[in-house]
């Protein structure tokens, strides 16, 4: 019988590591590592995943004042109907 064969793990490769430039997630143009906002399409970019694309930032203010509203709403109806 013959010798069997060894199976070889493949190293996983780093690639954030190797990574100079990032891809903006709304409009996909190519930006610097260090860009804060696409020069293209305006939008606040966070840092780069290990695919080389941008992380969009979360707008917080938008959910808490989306959350007031809703209160405030729900807060009207129920006095307005007197639930």
């Amino acid at each position: 019988m013959g010798e069997a064969k060894k199976k070889r793990k493949k190293k996983p490769v780093d690639t954030a590591d190797e990574i100079i430039v990032k891809r903006c997630p709304e409009c996909f143009v190519t930006l610097p590592l260090d860009a804060k906002e696409c020069f293209s399409c305006h939008s606040k970019i966070g840092n780069v995943d290990k695919h080389g694309k941008a992380r969009k930032s979360v707008n917080w203010v938008s959910y808490i004042i989306c959350i007031l509203s809703w209160t405030v709403f729900f807060v009207y109806i129920k006095w307005a109907f007197k639930i």
